[in-house]
């Protein structure tokens, strides 16, 4: 098959395959005559193997890496599971941050409604959002809430995967 049937089967277009190309992550495919790319169905499923894994929050790089164990003969699951296990921590502190600011724009949207409409005065720019700020600095001046704050600013570097030249995004 030719790289637009390969792109189509795989569901990207034809820069992401020779893109890919490129990369290192397909291949660099048999040629007919004519300089036309030939592609199998080995092709297909790496595609298809690489758009899931993209799915589940895999970088390319680590994608690579992960083929490249197993071009090795050996076996990248460990890999995965390690890899799989760092991105669920990551998307659950972007949960609880995400669930945070929403708890806080909820209590701002809930006073503002209750507040009329003015003009503002002296140096004021929306009297709405200035009020929250005042809250919130009081809200964040607490221990604890200082202490959630560097905990979600501290990023862990794993050197096993720095080492493998795979870089984390």
């Amino acid at each position: 098959m030719q790289i637009g049937d390969l792109a189509r089967r795989g569901g990207v277009s034809i820069q992401t395959v020779r893109y890919y190309e490129r990369c290192g992550l397909l291949p660099k495919p048999e040629r007919k005559p004519s300089r036309y790319r030939i592609y199998g169905e080995n092709d297909v499923y790496r595609l298809q193997f690489i758009r899931h894994a993209k799915t589940l929050g895999f970088t390319l790089d680590e994608i690579k890496h992960i083929l490249v164990l197993r071009e090795k003969q050996v076996c990248p699951c460990g890999e995965v599971r390690r890899i799989g296990e760092e991105r669920l921590t990551q998307i659950e502190d972007q949960i609880a941050e995400l669930t945070r600011f929403r708890n806080q724009l909820a209590r701002a949207v809930s006073q503002w409604r209750k507040a009329p409409d003015a003009a503002p005065s002296g140096d004021a720019i929306c009297i709405l959002i200035e009020r929250s700020m005042v809250e919130t600095q009081k809200s964040m001046n607490s221990p604890e809430r200082k202490k959630q704050w560097l905990l979600s600013k501290a990023k862990p570097i794993n050197v096993r995967t720095r080492s493998a030249g795979v870089r984390s995004r």
